[in-house]
């Protein structure tokens, strides 16, 4: 039976590792809701009955009926329930301190009542009455709720003012991240510490985020399963974070994302060679980079548009993993349809490359284009195996994945590298460059420190836009909004309801000396 705590042996703690090598408290969060507590908010932030049960709302003096899901409570009164000025109608305080204060309240247009109950506030909810017997304005919709609504949407009520998102007050924001600070990532991992450590720390003494100061929590990437997963759900479970900046899950990132998701706690920049395109299942995760499936899609665009190539035998060659696979499928849809041909799948044992094997696999395909998924040494395994082939084929390379240390000589113009980014201008990387150089950070892990710093400003982006009224919801939407925006460390990035992949440009690099194309951004590609 295999270890569940195993060492994770994968393609992304290779690719990871060579992609930095080659370029640049207690809980601050309320109690839980109880399940009547629950049912309420659901109520009040949608409108809709948790029983399933139509709710429906009389609207102004005709009494127009309109479901309830057309005007939720938190429509008005906002989700903190202190109401928002707009169009004219200022919505009241409906939280539960202000609805029962021992004194009553004196209304501007001269009604006065006293506090309310538990049953006077169901009578202004289904009837529009107050504690008076006064008639509300008939703005203020007058639902028909069952009883069992009611007394939900009342139990929330009581909560409405310190129901906070978790891992946010009125002081902090509460981040966490997941990262390997020891073993043989650890280098990579503690840079990237660093990096947001300093970045939040210059945050914080420039007085924070609308006077919120960030505190960063570190959870250990461990390299295995069970000891990882642990350290995640410290994160969004027993201490809950607000939101994940920049973490690192290895082969468990989709372990993750499941877990993030199902509490929808934001992950804003994760370090991964595969993000999640299907925003169903990312609702509140935000990528960077292309991914090596939108590097892959480059690679068969490269072949057509630049080396003129039509219904050629291509073969995907790399290590047997699941990424790999969904890595050639992305190769596949592309080529049938841009005409490249048809392509072959060879997947090999991981670190088990046999140069028999490679030799064999080629002259059964005789390939025109190879797509190679490896490391380094696997790579002059395979070249070495495909100097016999007449003529011999083109090699796309992923740069993520693969540097070769000395070049094929046989190969030197058919060798094409492909990278998750354009260059970044120089301009705009040097007030990266002044945050390293101000706290004294590393520079042995700029890929990394790369991310985890463009990760930051594009968290803090989204929490200056999203203002004061936080919420993890409000800075989700608010993250969809943005577009082009310039970290200085890789390219624009801009996102939508549908995109939550930031940049999905790719360069592919000649490995000749004056070789180089860079590809127009996959995203204006047919899938």
């Amino acid at each position: 039976m295999k270890n569940p705590d195993a060492p994770l042996n994968g393609l992304n703690t290779i690719g990871f590792t060579l992609l930095s090598a080659m370029l640049f408290s207690p809980s601050l969060s309320a109690a839980p809701l109880t399940a009547s507590e629950a049912r309420g908010k659901q109520l009040y932030l949608t409108g809709a009955s948790p029983s399933g049960q139509p709710v429906k709302a009389l609207v102004g003096p005709e009494s127009t009926e309109l479901s309830g899901t057309d005007v939720p409570c938190a429509g008005c009164h906002g989700e903190d329930g202190r109401g928002r000025p707009e169009g004219g109608i200022v919505p009241t305080d409906i939280s539960h301190d202000y609805l029962t204060l021992a004194y009553g309240h004196n209304h501007d247009n001269g009604r006065k009542h006293a506090a309310f109950t538990a049953d006077t506030i169901i009578a202004a909810i289904t009837v529009g009455i107050d504690p008076a017997g006064n008639r509300l304005d008939s703005i203020m919709p007058r639902y028909a709720l069952s009883a069992g609504d009611g007394a939900d949407l009342v139990a929330y009520l009581k909560r409405l003012s310190t129901d906070a998102d978790p891992g946010l007050s009125e002081s902090t924001i509460r981040l966490g991240t997941l990262l390997p600070t020891r073993g043989p990532l650890a280098g990579m991992g503690l840079a990237m510490k660093d990096m947001l450590s300093a970045y939040f720390d210059e945050i914080n003494a420039r007085g924070g985020i609308y006077n919120r100061k960030i505190h960063l929590e570190v959870a250990e990437f461990t390299g295995r399963a069970n000891s990882t997963i642990k350290s995640a759900r410290h994160l969004l479970e027993a201490e809950p974070v607000f939101a994940l900046i920049a973490p690192f899950a290895g082969n468990l990132e989709q372990d993750i994302l499941l877990l993030s998701e199902s509490r929808s706690v934001p992950q804003i920049g994760p370090y991964t060679l595969f993000p999640e395109e299907n925003t169903l299942r990312s609702r509140a995760a935000f990528y960077l980079l292309p991914g090596l499936k939108n590097e892959a899609r480059a690679m068969v665009d490269y072949a057509t548009d630049v080396l003129h190539m039509k219904n050629a035998a291509s073969v995907v060659i790399g290590p047997e993993n699941v990424n790999i696979q969904g890595t050639a499928e992305a190769i596949e849809q592309q080529s049938r349809h841009r005409g490249l041909g048809p392509v072959a799948r060879f997947a090999y044992p991981p670190h088990q490359p046999q140069p028999q094997a490679f030799a064999a696999e080629l002259k059964k395909q005789s390939p025109e284009v190879i797509f190679f998924f490896g490391a380094d040494d696997e790579l002059n395994l395979l070249l070495k195996s495909a100097e016999q082939l007449k003529p011999k084929p083109y090699v796309f390379i992923s740069g993520s994945l693969t540097r070769p240390n000395a070049l094929n000589e046989a190969f030197s113009d058919r060798l094409f590298l492909s990278l998750p980014s354009s260059p970044p201008d120089q301009a705009g990387a040097d007030e990266f460059f002044r945050l390293i150089k101000r706290n004294h950070l590393s520079t042995h892990h700029l890929t990394a420190q790369a991310v985890s710093y463009s990760a930051a400003k594009l968290l803090t982006e989204g929490l200056q836009r999203t203002g004061r009224e936080l919420s993890r919801k409000k800075l989700i939407k608010t993250l969809e909004t943005i577009y082009q925006l310039n970290t200085g460390t890789m390219p624009s990035l801009s996102y939508g309801s549908n995109r939550h992949i930031g940049s999905t440009a790719a360069t592919i690099v000649s490995a000749s000396p004056d070789g180089r194309h860079v590809s127009p951004p996959i995203g204006s590609y047919k899938k």
